[in-house]
């Protein structure tokens, strides 16, 4: 009983963390990159893309939770009694898309968990996969819910060029970081 509160408190908390670290970059990417914002929820290089990858690689469904309740926060300014389906549902693509494809991967053989033990080759075609994967859902979920402006054929490519270029410099940096901790955490022989 006591273990199994443990392990509930411990996926709280990885949630938790990642829905705040979620909206940090949202609001980091909309600072840093506001003159390259397409339209609105749509810019050519979004950080949080890669943020969103990371998270669901490093602590899975609580980080999917995490995502989709970061998001439900960031769109909260959207909430009325008559139209909390279109955040509710947008957060839902936006955590659970990325938990999805990376379940996918994995089951395909085609993904290992571990960043640290991927190539750039493989890196960068995990980019692609899940900015097209993020792209194409969060479009249909806004052609289907009828976002007002919402244009798929259109607006589905910005948000691609944009997730893909916002992961891949989440990812590498990341992956970056990790090699050279590694290899500072590596005794050097001489």
């Amino acid at each position: 009983m006591i273990q199994n509160l443990r392990h509930i408190f411990e996926q709280a908390v990885l949630a938790s963390v990642s829905a705040v670290l979620f909206v940090l970059f949202f609001q980091l990417n909309g600072w840093v990159f506001a003159s390259m914002a397409y339209s609105e929820g749509i810019s050519w290089v979004f950080l949080p893309a890669g943020f969103r990858v990371i998270l669901v690689l490093v602590f899975g469904l609580p980080g999917a939770i995490g995502l989709m309740l970061g998001s439900w926060y960031i769109d909260s300014a959207l909430f009325t009694s008559s139209s909390w389906f279109f955040p509710f549902f947008n957060g839902i693509v936006s955590g659970f898309t990325p938990w999805l494809v990376m379940k996918v991967l994995i089951h395909r053989g085609w993904l290992q968990p571990q960043l640290h033990a991927m190539s750039g080759q493989k890196l960068l075609q995990l980019t692609v996969i899940f900015s097209a994967a993020s792209a194409l859902s969060h479009q249909l979920t806004w052609w289907w819910l009828e976002r007002p402006a919402s244009n798929i054929w259109v607006d589905v490519w910005p948000m691609f060029i944009g997730n893909a270029l916002g992961a891949l410099l989440m990812l590498y940096g990341f992956k970056f970081a990790l090699d050279r901790w590694r290899q500072l955490r590596t005794p050097q022989s001489d």
